[in-house]
């Protein structure tokens, strides 16, 4: 067994093993797209950063669609967070894919965080092996647990409570999404028009930024006496990054980050069938598949095919919640 923190809550759920490799990012901000921050296929979020850290975007709502007429034709344009740009130590600049028409992103959601450089530490935690290392501040805003458990979903349901959704499951039969509020399942067997939903059962964990309680285990404190580790509740890790796409990835047991992943229109008749996409997850394989639809169009004889996932990737956590 690799070394590190063994971290057992007698609970039923797994123990959690924090060992070299792993990452606990600290929060920066949330962000919801408005008039203030938006321009032509991109979005600007101003959150201070920690100079040297490494930034992720945590996407709720990446993807989005919007009505559009060109030359008299009614289109749907899909608008999808595509990549992120460190803007200095002032925030990101979060850049939508090509959309040909310089469509503003109206529906983004998400939030900021960042991995901290090792100069940045004061003290903390460190657990380190000979090629990589996980490091745990106490300068950090570390996320916790807020729920764990399973979550029955027939086709639509909202969070238990608030915050960033992480679930794993095995059923090839639906494809798993989130709207920023709620989870959505969808009948992937069906290939017609209408907005077919399906049930699952979730392994569902959540994490929003509720400020850690000091308790039994471990507690970590800032210079402030302000608690910013506990091992109390479990603490945010992740193990890694995945960019979903169409084809099978392997996860295995690990918790995948929820979101629509993104969209797709498809001629059925006269009609432009437009949906999101959501997850597909089988066995040990993740990819995207058809979701929720979002409406269908008389396509006056044009070809508005598209089939696009979104190039921002999502957090893949251990199996240890």
């Amino acid at each position: 067994m690799p070394e590190g923190i063994l971290i057992d809550y007698n609970d039923g759920r797994p123990v959690m093993a924090i060992t070299a490799g792993l990452r606990a990012p600290s929060f920066c901000t949330n962000f919801t797209a408005n008039s203030s921050n938006w321009a032509p296929e991109k979005l600007t979020i101003n959150t201070p950063l920690t100079p040297g850290s490494q930034v992720i975007v945590v996407p709720a709502v990446p993807v989005e669609v919007q009505d559009f007429v060109d030359n008299q034709v009614f289109l749907q344009i899909p608008v999808a967070m595509s990549n992120v740009v460190r803007n200095g130590n002032s925030g990101v600049i979060i850049n939508a894919a090509d959309t040909a028409y310089g469509l503003y992103p109206m529906e983004w959601r998400g939030a900021i965080l960042e991995i901290l450089p090792v100069g940045s530490y004061n003290s903390g935690l460190l657990v380190s092996n000979s090629t990589d290392f996980t490091a745990i501040s106490n300068n950090a805003k570390l996320m916790t647990c807020a729920w764990v458990g399973q979550w029955v979903v027939n086709g639509s349901r909202a969070l238990p409570v608030s915050g960033i959704p992480f679930a794993r499951w095995d059923n090839g039969g639906v494809s798993v999404g989130f709207d920023g509020t709620n989870i959505i399942v969808r009948d992937t067997n069906y290939t017609g028009s209408d907005d077919v939903t399906g049930s699952v059962t979730l392994d569902l964990v959540i994490f929003n930024n509720t400020a850690p309680v000091g308790g039994p285990g471990i507690t970590m404190t800032n210079s402030a006496g302000q608690v910013t580790f506990s091992t109390l509740k479990r603490p945010f890790i992740y193990e890694r990054l995945l960019t979903v796409s169409d084809s099978n990835q392997t996860v295995g047991n690990s918790f995948t980050q929820l979101c629509f992943v993104g969209s797709n229109s498809r001629k059925i008749g006269d009609y432009d069938n437009v949906r999101f996409k959501g997850m597909i997850r089988s066995g040990s394989n993740i990819r995207a598949g058809l979701s929720r639809v979002v409406g269908n169009y008389y396509n006056q004889g044009f070809n508005n095919n598209f089939n696009q996932n979104i190039a921002m990737p999502i957090l893949v956590l251990p199996p240890m919640y």
